[in-house]
C-alpha cells in the first residue's frame, strides 16, 4: 500500500465519532432529568425540570448554576453509554480553536433526548475532571416556559479543589470543624477559609438561591 493509502486508514481509525442528533421534533415537550456527578459519594445530584427546546449551550450555563460553578473552565456535551466511543458535541471555543464538528449551540435538547431512560453525559473542568449523566426521569407534553431545579443533594465541589480526591478531603475538613491543624491544599486555615465559597458546605444546598438565580438567567 502507498504512504497515502495507509495516511486514509489512520485517519480513519483516529476520526472522532460524529453525535447522533435527530430532527428537530414539531411540538416541544418537557423533560425531568436527574443531573449526578459520577463516582462522588455520598451522591451528589440535582433534578430539573428543562424545555425541550433548550439549546445545549443554555444548559451549559444552567448546569452552571444548578451546581454553583462560575464557568471558569472548558466544558463538553457527549452521547453514547461506552466513553471510549462517546461521540461529542463542540463549542465556541473548539470553533476557535480550529476544530470541527456539531456545534452544541446549534442543537436542542429535545434532538438528543427524547424518552425515559434517555442520556446525555456533560464534562466540565477537564483538570479536576467533573463528569455528569443526565438521565431523563420523565417527559411532558407541556413543557417548562424556563428551566426549574425541584430538589437536589449536597453542594458541588468548589471550583479548582483538585477533582474528586481534592474535594472528598476538603469535605472532610469543613466536615471536621476546619480543623487548624489539617488543613487540606496546602494553605493555612484563615487562607482556607477565605478561599472557600461564602457558606460552603459539602451537605448544604438551597434549591430556592438555585432557582433565584435561575429566574435571573437570560438564557432564553
Amino acid at each position: 500500500m502507498e504512504g497515502s493509502g495507509w495516511l486514509e486508514v489512520f485517519a480513519g481509525v483516529f476520526d472522532e465519532p460524529t453525535p447522533e442528533v435527530r430532527a428537530v421534533p414539531e411540538r416541544a415537550r418537557g423533560f425531568r432529568v436527574r443531573v449526578d456527578l459520577m463516582y462522588a459519594k455520598p451522591p451528589i445530584w440535582r433534578r430539573l425540570d428543562l424545555p425541550g427546546d433548550l439549546m445545549l449551550d443554555e444548559l451549559h450555563v444552567v448546569l452552571q448554576v444548578a451546581r454553583g460553578w462560575q464557568d471558569a473552565h472548558l466544558h463538553k456535551f457527549g452521547v453514547g453509554p461506552d466513553r471510549r466511543t462517546r461521540a461529542y458535541f463542540v463549542t465556541g471555543f473548539d470553533l476557535s480553536e480550529g476544530d470541527d464538528g456539531v456545534v452544541e449551540h446549534s442543537v436542542r435538547l429535545d434532538q438528543v433526548v427524547s424518552d425515559k431512560g434517555d442520556r446525555l453525559f456533560y464534562d466540565y473542568d477537564f483538570g479536576d475532571g467533573w463528569e455528569h449523566v443526565l438521565v431523563v426521569e420523565d417527559v411532558f407534553d407541556d413543557p417548562p416556559t424556563a428551566p426549574v431545579c425541584l430538589t437536589g443533594k449536597m453542594a458541588c465541589p468548589p471550583e479548582d479543589c483538585g477533582g474528586l480526591g481534592g474535594y472528598e478531603e476538603l469535605a472532610a475538613w469543613v466536615r471536621g470543624g476546619y480543623d487548624p491543624r489539617a488543613t487540606p491544599m496546602g494553605l493555612s486555615a484563615a487562607e482556607m477559609r477565605d478561599w472557600l465559597p461564602r457558606g460552603w458546605h459539602p451537605d448544604r444546598f438551597s434549591v430556592a438561591e438555585t432557582n433565584d438565580v435561575l429566574a435571573a438567567l437570560n438564557t432564553r
